[in-house]
């Protein structure tokens, strides 16, 4: 539904600081069947140990007709909070959602080439931030990466339809 339609959003995490709504792990939700209309997972599934499990959680939690929305990152750098296990691809997460159920699945490459090597070089100069490069790392971050933020990202536009198997991740929808 559009977002002026929802009523309430709920949130579930095992960090107790975060404030979630529920504190429980995602593969053992503490909610009945058929709660809700949709369940959102944005950047979370690379960061599960039992991510199938997870899934057949949500499709459990989910009202007939409820929706699954999820972004997976797959051409991006580890980054562990906590941990950082898996990249799928879009013939993996198809079949995974298939063999749960899932119907109507869609799935959408998010970024290409352009947002790729944008991800990467901005992430490289974070990572390098501690070294004897940081005074200079910092003003490429400050003063050049928001110009090359705006031209790659035209880029990307222009050129995502020729280079789909480079992807920064991607968006999913499907069905219970």
């Amino acid at each position: 539904p559009p977002l002026d339609d929802v009523e309430i959003w709920e949130y579930l995490n095992i960090d107790k600081n975060t404030n979630p709504d529920y504190i429980c792990s995602a593969d053992n939700i503490l909610i009945d069947d058929e709660s809700f209309e949709m369940v959102l997972l944005t950047e979370v599934l690379e960061h599960l140990e039992n991510p199938i499990k997870v899934l057949n959680e949500c499709k459990r939690i989910l009202k007939k007709d409820g929706k699954l929305i999820a972004t997976i990152p797959f051409m991006y750098a580890l980054h562990a909070d906590p941990y950082d296990f898996q990249r799928w691809t879009n013939v993996k997460i198809r079949m995974e959602l298939t063999k749960l159920g899932f119907k109507n699945i869609n799935i959408e490459s998010m970024g290409s080439l352009f947002a790729v090597t944008y991800d990467l070089f901005h992430i490289s100069l974070n990572k390098e931030s501690k070294n004897r490069n940081a005074i200079k790392n910092k003003l490429i971050r400050r003063l050049i990466m928001p110009i090359l933020a705006k031209l790659f990202l035209s880029l990307d536009i222009k050129y995502m339809y020729k280079s789909k198997a480079i992807t920064t991740g991607y968006y999913i929808e499907a069905t219970k």
